[in-house]
Order: structure tokens, then C-alpha cells, then sequence
């Protein structure tokens, strides 16, 4: 299992259009293969998101980071554009 993490910063005037898309990304993320998702805003950082969620495998993980580096509706939501939208994944660390 790997666990993914989503980054980016909103345009301010994007606001609003952005948290539209993200009404149906929860539904949109599972029917690639997503479990567990979620979205969060930074208490600091207003307008700074993570999205977090799991994955089986890594082929599921690779389609998932295209899929969303090539929404162009809501990377253009995003300062910056997609060159701004940060995917990665992440596997758990045998200790001991």
C-alpha cells in the first residue's frame, strides 16, 4: 500500500471554482483506484491544499499523477498551473 500526497496553492480568484471540482474529487479518485481520500486547507497557509489518499500499486499511482497533471480545468485553478500541482507517493519503512 502506498500513500499519496497531493500539493498545491489556489489562485485566490480561482477559489471558488476550484472548491467546485473538488466537490466531486473524493468520487473522482476512487473510481481510479483511490481509498481513503481527503482533502485539507493549511490553518497557516490559507489557500494551500493537500489531498491525501492510498493506492494498491504503483501502476495505480502512476495513472492517477498523470490523470491529475493533465486536468487542465482544475490545474488552471492552481498557482502556477500543473507545474505547481506536486504528486508523490510513499511506502511504508521496515524499522527494526
Amino acid at each position: 500500500m502506498l500513500t499519496v500526497f497531493i500539493e498545491y496553492k489556489l489562485d485566490t480568484e480561482k477559489r471558488s471554482h476550484a472548491l467546485q471540482l473538488l466537490t466531486s474529487m473524493a468520487q473522482r479518485m476512487e473510481a481510479m483506484g483511490a481509498h481513503q481520500y481527503r482533502s485539507m486547507e493549511g490553518l497557516d497557509q490559507p489557500g494551500l491544499f493537500v489531498e491525501t489518499f492510498e493506492v494498491e500499486t504503483v501502476h495505480v499511482y502512476e495513472e492517477i499523477k498523470a490523470n491529475r497533471l493533465a486536468d487542465q480545468d482544475f490545474c488552471d485553478c492552481i498557482s502556477g498551473g500543473a507545474a505547481k500541482l506536486h504528486v508523490w507517493a510513499f511506502r511504508p519503512v521496515e524499522l527494526g
